[in-house]
């Protein structure tokens, strides 16, 4: 099993939506995660060696910045841009110095880790194609007023995280939640795929974990967590247990 990488990538803001006008992105004004819109130079940018999960970090202090897991470090990714992006890709992260990355090292069975992660809690049913908030899927079966939506989406990242038995999920706490209109392209048709504005929930899951199978423990690290994971969610940020 090959070395599994952190990536950080700087970005220029301001770039990064001059790409989206160059590009004719023409939906970004209403992505409001910037999840399509940094998918969208992700893709420009790094092609197939384009990391996923991922998640945009904007706090106002300190520069906008892309974290990854992939499994090309930052020569790789540095070297992919340089040798086949477009000069105005180039310029949402033009300095080599943009693009780092560590090694993550292998955390054995038994291992305590605090965790942070902002997921798209939803699901699909009967049309696969249409996907829905999972709370709204456990109130299609319940009586109203007898479900609280905490308790649902808490009972979904247990669902999520202990898939596979790689950890054991010790506590999970919902620490933001809020509707989000995200950027997606739809189906192929006779006039190509359209991109369209959707509503979907968005929710920020802090909490600590037990690693009880370090090899799927690092593919969980991954693959991300639920849907929308080329868009910014489901990148578990670990952290030393409280």
């Amino acid at each position: 099993m090959g070395e599994l990488y952190m990536v950080e990538i700087l970005i220029d803001t301001a770039a990064l939506l001059r790409f989206a006008k160059v590009q004719s992105l023409q939906a970004a004004a209403r992505d409001e995660d910037l999840g399509y819109t940094t998918h969208a130079w992700m893709k420009a940018a790094f092609g197939d060696l384009a990391p996923y999960p991922w998640r945009l970090l904007v706090d106002g202090h300190r520069p906008t910045r892309v974290l990854a897991y992939s499994g090309h470090g930052a020569e790789a990714l540095q070297e992919q841009m340089r040798n086949y992006a477009s000069p105005m890709v180039a310029t949402v992260t033009p300095n080599r110095s943009d693009i780092a990355s560590k090694v993550m090292p292998d955390f054995g069975a038994g291992r305590q880790l605090g965790f942070e992660v902002i997921c798209c809690p939803v699901g699909r049913r009967s049309n696969p194609r249409v996907e829905k908030d999972v709370f709204l899927m456990r109130a299609d079966h319940a009586e109203p007023g007898t479900l609280d939506r905490t308790q649902v989406y808490k009972d979904w990242i247990r669902t999520q995280l202990e898939e596979g038995d790689g950890v054991l999920l010790d506590e999970a706490n919902l620490e933001g939640f809020r509707f989000v209109h995200q950027v997606r392209k739809d189906q192929a048709g006779s006039t190509g795929r359209r991109q369209n504005t959707i509503v979907r929930p968005q929710a920020l899951f802090r909490g600590r974990l037990t690693v009880q199978n370090p090899d799927v423990f690092r593919t969980l690290l991954l693959r991300g967590v639920g849907r929308h994971r080329a868009f910014g969610y489901g990148m578990l940020l670990l952290r030393a247990p409280r």
